[in-house]
């Protein structure tokens, strides 16, 4: 029994990890990682900028004057020149790194949520396909057999044993099951292009033997959009307190250089000056205190966030389990099905039934076959995005 658990949980870690890799490929392909990271790089250049500006953001002033009066002989000129330093003395824009680098998270939060759209919506997609695929053998297999009953009838109808008009009805039951087998095609055609286009060299992973491998703590460890609200509430905080910093002065040192002709002067002038800005917007403080009032009422926003994720995780394991039961319920019904099927061949054959009666049960048949697969992939795509989600493979 331990043995069975054993192979049965490295199969299971053996399709998660092709599922992990199709997904890897497509999320490669749509540059996902390669914007982030551009953005990273501008983020990162910016709080540079930011810090640099700090204790050297130079200016400098250049201009320039012509003189003429009554009394003098001739004009003259005037020109300055000065260079000037506002100094963050205080450090009250230094908030403008750290909303940069929560920037920078929310960014990775953001890219979270896409990643984890990409993975479900791939998964949807796969286990579409395969179930698809799998109702084409289910079509093509019943194509088969019952093309095999056709070709046996065909004598009988000659010898009067069945009429004209049940063979006619057989042979359209035959042609609506051809159409069938022919949009499958198509239909799984379709679907192996549309995945081609995520992940061009990567082939479509299988999706049978999944089965549950993380606890519900595990999946409600990874909730983005949680992240994403602190991240905001964050910034506000943030900017609330460079607003209570407003009022704190900022220094102002500068050299100054005039040259002037004018013969009565005393020659050229070199100064140094500081000064000091001190604002004083009454405002300031009323903004800030309405931005912590903001950033209160967004984290209330976290518990919304929180139970959304459980309802997420329940949804996924209720279906994942209701799949689970009505596939054993399935899988015992299809024996009798089964039997009761090459029963009502035997029994149409030799013309103890009629041919409504032989359809009713192929119909029966074909119903069961269908939801057993139906069912099997629903549980497949339920404990994948479960794994997916719960692993945080998907965000790396």
């Amino acid at each position: 029994m331990f043995k069975k658990l054993v192979i049965i949980s490295l199969l299971t870690l053996a399709v998660h990890a092709d599922m992990l890799h199709f997904y890897k490929e497509a999320a490669q392909h749509l540059q996902y990682d390669k914007a982030y990271s551009l953005y990273e790089k501008s983020n990162k250049l910016s709080q540079k900028g930011v810090n640099a500006n700090r204790f050297t953001n130079f200016s400098a002033d250049v201009s320039y004057a012509r003189t003429d009066a009554k009394l003098l002989t001739s004009g003259f000129n005037t020109t300055d020149i000065s260079l000037s330093d506002t100094i963050d003395i205080f450090g009250k824009n230094s908030y403008k790194i750290a909303m940069l680098h929560l920037d920078l998270q929310s960014k990775k939060a953001e890219l979270a949520l896409q990643k984890e759209a990409l993975f479900i919506s791939l998964v949807h997609m796969i286990a579409l396909y395969h179930r698809t695929d799998e109702q084409l053998s289910l079509y093509r297999d019943l194509f088969s057999k019952q093309q095999n009953i056709y070709k046996k009838l065909k004598p009988l109808e000659q010898h009067g044993s069945i009429t004209k008009l049940d063979l006619l009805r057989f042979k359209n039951t035959l042609t609506t099951l051809s159409l069938q087998i022919t949009s499958k095609e198509q239909a799984l055609l379709k679907m192996k292009e549309q995945l081609k286009l995520y992940a061009p060299h990567a082939a479509i992973p299988s999706l049978n033997g999944t089965k549950l491998l993380y606890s519900k703590k595990a999946f409600l460890a990874h909730n983005p959009h949680l992240k994403l609200n602190k991240i905001d509430a964050d910034k506000q905080t943030i900017h609330a307190k460079a607003m209570d910093k407003h009022y704190l002065p900022t220094l102002t040192p500068a050299l100054a250089y005039q040259k002037i002709d004018d013969p009565t002067a005393n020659g050229d002038n070199y100064s140094f000056h500081i000064a000091m800005h001190l604002p004083l917007q009454s405002g300031d403080f009323k903004e800030a205190e309405a931005l912590k009032v903001a950033a209160l009422r967004q984290k209330t926003k976290n518990i919304a966030y929180k139970l959304q994720r459980e309802k997420e995780y329940i949804k996924h394991h209720i279906d994942f389990q209701n799949a689970q039961k009505q596939l054993l319920i399935l899988q015992k019904t299809l024996k009798d099905t089964q039997k009761c099927q090459k029963s009502i061949k035997i029994a149409y054959l030799k013309r103890y039934v009629d041919f409504n009666t032989y359809l009713q049960v192929l119909t029966q048949y074909l119903s069961v076959k269908e939801q057993i697969i139906t069912l099997k992939y629903k549980s497949a795509l339920e404990a994948m995005i479960l794994n997916g989600v719960s692993s945080g493979r998907i965000y790396e």
